[in-house]
C-alpha cells in the first residue's frame, strides 16, 4: 500500500487519496468512477513512489478507459514539457489570445519613457492594447509571487502611454499576495486554477492543446517541432503526413499515427 510520495523537487510527503481523487475529478470523471480508479491504482503502487510514477500510471489507465479525461489530465504536465526555455509557451499564449479574439505578436521591443523593453506578447483586441508577461516553469510547485507582479506593473508604468493594461500568464499557480496586488492595480492574471476561469479552463474551452500532449511522437521529435514554431495541435493539423515527417524527423508511419491522434483528440473535445 502506498504511503509516501516523492515529489519532483525531491521532497517527501504522506500519500493523500484525497489529492489523487481531486486531480481525477477535475479532469471530468464522476466521483464514484474516480474512487474506483484511485483504489485500483493504490493496489499497484509500492509503499514509496514518485509523483511522476503516479501520474504516468494513472494517465495510462485514463487513456485506456476514459480518453477524454486523459487529455485533460495530461495537459498540465504537457505544458511543463514545452521547455526548458519559455519561448514555446509564449507562442502558445499568443495562440490562446488569438482564440480569445486578439491579434497577438511575440517578442516585441517597445521603448518606454525611461528604457527599452522586450515584451513576450503584445495583443490588441476588445478595445484595448495589452502586453503580456509569460512566466513559464517546467516543474510543479513554483508559484508566481508578489515580486513578479510588482515588476510587471513597474514595466507597465514605463509603457502606459502605449498600452492600456499589463497581463501576467503563467502555467503554474499564483500566490494570494500576487493575485491581490494585481487586482488592486488592475492587472489581469491568468494562472493554473486562477481566477475561476484559469488557464486550464481556457485551454479546454478553446480546444488549444500543446503538441507535447501527444503519445505518438518521441520527446525529441516534439522538441524539434517546438523549436520550429509548431506548438499546438492546431498547428500540427495543418501539416500533411509527409510535411510532418520532414519537420519532426519522423517516419511516415509515425507522422500518420500522430495526425490520427490529433483527429481523435479533436473528436473527443466536441
Amino acid at each position: 500500500m502506498v504511503e509516501t510520495v516523492v515529489k519532483a523537487n525531491g521532497s517527501r510527503e504522506p500519500y493523500s487519496r484525497q489529492k489523487l481523487l481531486l486531480s481525477i475529478v477535475r479532469c471530468g470523471l464522476p466521483e464514484q468512477d474516480a474512487l474506483r480508479l484511485a483504489e485500483e491504482l493504490e493496489e499497484s503502487l509500492p509503499a514509496v513512489v514518485t509523483s511522476d510514477e503516479i501520474h504516468s500510471r494513472l494517465l495510462a489507465r485514463l487513456r485506456e478507459r476514459y480518453p477524454r479525461c486523459a487529455v485533460r489530465y495530461a495537459v498540465r504536465r504537457a505544458i511543463m514539457r514545452m521547455g526548458p526555455e519559455g519561448y514555446p509557451f509564449e507562442k502558445f499564449v499568443a495562440r490562446l489570445l488569438e482564440k480569445m479574439g486578439y491579434a497577438a505578436r511575440t517578442n516585441v521591443k517597445a521603448r518606454g519613457r525611461c528604457i527599452e523593453h522586450e515584451l513576450d506578447v503584445v495583443a490588441e483586441g476588445s478595445g484595448e492594447r495589452v502586453f503580456v508577461e509569460c512566466k513559464y516553469h517546467n516543474l510543479p510547485g513554483i508559484k508566481v509571487d508578489a515580486k513578479v507582479a510588482l515588476y510587471v506593473y513597474a514595466r507597465y508604468l514605463d509603457l502606459k502611454d502605449q498600452f492600456d493594461r499589463a497581463w501576467i500568464v503563467t502555467n503554474t499557480k499564483v500566490t494570494a499576495e500576487a493575485a491581490a496586488y494585481a487586482e488592486c492595480v488592475g492587472m489581469r492574471v491568468i494562472a493554473w486554477h486562477y481566477p475561476e476561469e484559469g488557464l486550464e479552463v481556457l485551454i479546454e474551452r478553446y480546444g488549444l492543446y500543446p503538441i507535447t500532449v501527444l503519445s505518438t511522437l518521441s520527446e525529441e521529435q516534439k522538441r524539434v517541432l517546438l523549436r520550429s514554431g509548431i506548438v499546438t495541435l492546431n498547428d500540427l493539423a495543418k501539416l500533411s503526413a509527409s510535411e510532418l515527417a520532414v519537420a519532426a524527423g519522423a517516419s511516415m508511419e509515425q507522422a500518420e499515427a500522430a495526425l490520427a491522434e490529433v483527429k481523435m483528440m479533436e473528436l473527443l473535445q466536441r
